[in-house]
């Protein structure tokens, strides 16, 4: 845990990812240069001479003139006290890390085989045992190496609105003429039975039993494939060889699949174990295009809610793509024609009931170990539960021109698609499980740029059932396309921690330890959503689960390093999952969050500090999102009480937190972390402020006339007047020129002809010119408190100053360092030795 006084830290502008790979003596080093940086960037104002110092005796004197830098030193000095640094054995951890690896380290965290994975002495799966949830269609016990036998051992047909319509269905009909309706399979076995010697050959006989398609179904990309891309040897071999035996396996239908699989429905948990070689006769099936009631569209149909399973939309396309995933496709069918596979696939729909949704910024859980890579793939994780970045119809593109995650996986592990025959839409709590897939291609690139690479030996071992080590969750994503913003939302936050519960959560029934969960940019792609958050999210949930997590960014090592740094925050302040929820949904209350400060307001919300430059999706400087989101102490003073606070945290690991109330307590502190924040806003304003300010070119800050500050005065916003008479003295003192402070300087040397001077004016005057005056007075300090950017950043100062110093329970200790005159004193100590 941190320490209530957390330790100096340097400026805001460098990252903290950098900050935590120095030693100690470097951080001491780096301070020092960027004070002098500082210096520098304000070298353009010129400095008060020795004798205008606002030091005078070594004692604070807060209302005199401060120039520029003073300014900024005192707003960092103010912000160093209010942050945390990460405490000695963070930065050690870090640095360790750092010392033995090379710069080109392609992950951080514990390494990938540390994490709890499937193996012979771990099966965290469930048995295949026949139940009312579980419909197993082999016959057990399997025997290792053996195709499994069908159960039941002859074809039982069900034609209901509950299971697979089957093209080998008796009541599958089909008007074979006006007058006369034949069975379907009848026409189905006629047509494939012919020789098929080409492209054109194939569409005809697949036409010839979905004949109201004829002028709707053209297989350009499948002619394109197998006449121009393929050589002739390959296009014989697969006319002569491959396709007949994918005949003959499709009209082999009711021998292989003895019972119609039941349909995996919205709200329910169930579960359906085929082998592989009946999953092969289904696909073969849907590549010859023949189940029923499936090619109609519109939302009044049967299947509206279903994925479309029928191979004709694939063959459509002419895109490179397209081709690409038909040969991953037509490999498959390749290999299972040439060696039958002898296992089984278990695919679980798990729902989770609304009784059974966590509570989550109450959950007490610790967060899980991590390892995040910059390097590798998901299918990369053998034996962690690979997630797959589902669309809500699994597979969702796939059939199409879809060539992106899901599509890639689906197409390399072809069992997948099966899924898609008997999958209902996914619900917002509900994922598919699929348990025992084998991988048989392998492929490079991502979308346009997708390409087949060849074969793929899968060397997955097998449980006792056949099923291979590998479990794949489909969890389907929010769409943020067209309002990205409101992602940040607690309802949003909550819809994705709840879809990520339902795919990650452990199927009833398994035994042995938890497997670790392998995931990355979960619809962060064409959905638009944040990288960052999504894996705060993902990472709560495995917390709450007891699971731990892989995390792969693609590529993108900045995501990587400062994922880990943010983790490195959390373990070090022992943040529970509750808590870390909290600080999410008290970011997306703001209305205004886009994202670009998450990882900074989260560790600000927790008590600490997060500085890197690259915590920002987009091009937008930090500090100027903040500017725009809170440009006016009038507004940051009216949002005060109003926004709503992170509830209950319970152990608030620094100082920072005493202004978190805990369970059960009132306030300790009636300051919220969101005033914190403003604070630090108003620091970035003053900041930019100054920044712009000094673009105009040296001496426009200072040598202005009386006129010109008047002016100014009169065009600047009317702000909030300031109730505490030493807050408008300081904003008066601090907003008067140089040459109004030497010569507050010029009458302090003499004191007694300044008193006499006074009284002499006061008996000189009339009456009515002294009221004038006084009046003139008056509007003149209103303006300049007005006007004085860092009164406002004073009066917040105070005002945390003013209610920490009211904290019970002892908190004096902690808050008598705040106290504005030893504030004050760190400042005239500064601009000592800067004169």
């Amino acid at each position: 845990m941190m320490s209530s006084c957390p330790p100096k830290k340097k400026l805001r502008q460098t990252s903290i990812t950098e900050m935590l790979k120095k030693t100690l003596s470097q951080e001491e080093e780096k301070k020092k240069h960027t004070s002098s940086a500082l210096m520098e960037r304000g070298s353009h104002v010129k400095m008060k001479s020795a004798g205008t110092s606002s030091a005078q005796g070594g004692k604070s004197v807060r209302g005199k003139e401060r120039s520029a830098e003073m300014r900024d030193v005192l707003a960092n000095a103010a912000e160093q006290r209010i942050q945390s640094a990460a405490s000695q054995s963070v930065k050690a951890a870090v640095a360790d890390t750092t010392d033995n690896n090379t710069e080109d380290i392609e992950w951080q965290g514990v390494p990938l085989s540390s994490l709890p994975c499937l193996s012979g002495d771990n099966l965290n799966i469930p048995d295949v045992v026949p139940s009312p949830d579980h419909t197993v269609l082999v016959r057990l016990p399997v025997s290792p190496g053996t195709m499994p036998l069908p159960h039941p051992s002859s074809y039982s047909d069900t034609w209901d609105q509950y299971h697979v319509r089957m093209p080998c269905s008796p009541k599958s009909q089909y008007p074979k003429n006006k007058d006369t309706v034949v069975p379907r399979w009848s026409v189905i076995t006629e047509a494939l039975s012919r020789k098929i010697k080409s492209v054109e050959d194939l569409e005809r006989a697949v036409l010839e039993y979905n004949n109201r398609y004829i002028s709707k179904w053209k297989f350009r990309g499948l002619h394109l494939l197998l006449e121009q891309e393929f050589e002739e040897e390959e296009r014989v071999s697969f006319f002569s060889k491959t396709l007949p035996v994918m005949v003959h396996l499709a009209l082999s239908l009711p021998d292989l699949v003895t019972k119609p699989p039941p349909l995996l429905l919205q709200g329910t948990t169930h579960s359906i174990t085929l082998s592989q070689m009946q999953i092969a006769s289904l696909l073969s099936n849907a590549f010859f295009c023949t189940f029923p009631r499936r090619n109609a569209k519109g939302n009044d149909t049967e299947y509206a809610r279903y994925p479309d399973i029928n191979f004709n939309r694939l063959f459509f396309h002419k895109e490179q793509r397209s081709l690409e995933k038909i040969k991953c496709l037509l490999h498959y069918f390749q290999r299972v024609t040439t060696k039958p596979p002898t296992g089984t696939v278990t695919f679980t729909r798990q729902a989770v009931l609304p009784r059974d949704i966590p509570k989550w910024e109450v959950s007490q859980q610790s967060l899980p170990n991590l390892h995040v890579s910059s390097a590798g793939l998901i299918e990369e994780a053998m034996g962690l539960l690979q997630v797959d970045f589902a669309n809500k119809y699994l597979g969702g593109g796939v059939l199409g021109l879809g060539c992106v995650q899901e599509e890639i996986r689906f197409v390399l592990c072809p069992e997948l698609i099966v899924s898609r025959l008997f999958t209902q839409v996914l619900d917002k709590t509900e994922a598919l499980i699929i348990t025992g897939c084998e991988q048989f291609s392998r492929a490079s690139g991502y979308s346009s740029s997708f390409c087949w690479e060849g074969p793929h030996e899968d060397k997955t071992p097998v449980d006792q059932w056949g099923r291979r080590l590998c479990q794949v969750t489909a969890i389907d994503a929010l769409h943020f396309t067209k309002q990205p913003n409101i992602q940040y939302e607690p309802f949003y936050i909550n819809r994705e921690l709840n879809k990520a519960f339902a795919g990650f959560k452990v199927i009833e029934g398994s035994g042995g330890m938890p497997t670790g969960v392998a995931t990355g940019n979960w619809g962060c792609g064409a959905f638009k959503g944040n990288p960052r958050l999504k894996a705060l999210i993902q990472l709560a949930v495995c917390g709450h689960i007891g699971r731990d997590l892989a995390y792969f960014t693609f590529g993108d090592r900045q995501l990587r390093d400062d994922l880990f740094t943010m983790y490195i925050f959390l373990k070090e302040n022992s943040v529970t999952v509750g808590e870390l929820i909290q600080a999410l949904h008290h970011h997306g209350c703001r209305g205004w969050s886009d994202g670009s400060d998450l990882f900074q307001y989260v560790c600000h919300s927790l008590g600490g500090s997060y500085d890197s430059d690259t915590d920002q999706e987009g091009s937008k400087d930090s500090a100027d999102v903040q500017v725009k989101a809170m440009p006016h102490v009038k507004e940051v003073e009216e949002a005060v009480g109003q926004s709503p606070e992170p509830s209950q945290i319970k152990k608030p690991p620094t100082d920072i937190g005493d202004c978190f109330p805990e369970p059960g307590h009132s306030t300790r502190c009636p300051l919220s972390e969101e005033k914190i924040l403003q604070v630090l806003s108003e620091c970035d304003r003053i900041f930019e402020s100054k920044k712009s300010k000094k673009k105009q070119g040296p001496g426009l800050t200072i040598d202005k006339t009386e006129v010109q500050r008047k002016v100014e005065d009169q065009e600047s916003e009317p702000r909030r007047p300031d109730k505490t008479t030493q807050n408008t003295s300081d904003s008066n003192r601090l907003s008067e020129s140089p040459r109004k402070g030497e010569d507050q300087k010029s009458e302090s040397r003499r004191p007694d002809k300044q008193v006499q001077s006074s009284d002499s004016n006061r008996l000189s005057e009339s009456p009515r010119k002294v009221e004038e005056q006084k009046s003139e007075s008056r509007r003149a300090d209103k303006a300049a408190q007005n006007s004085s950017e860092p009164s406002k950043f004073f009066r917040l100062l105070d005002e945390y100053d003013r209610q920490a110093s009211q904290a019970p329970n002892g908190t004096s200790a902690t808050t008598s360092a705040s106290e504005p005159w030893k504030r004050f004193s760190l400042l005239e100590e500064v601009s000592r030795k800067h004169n």
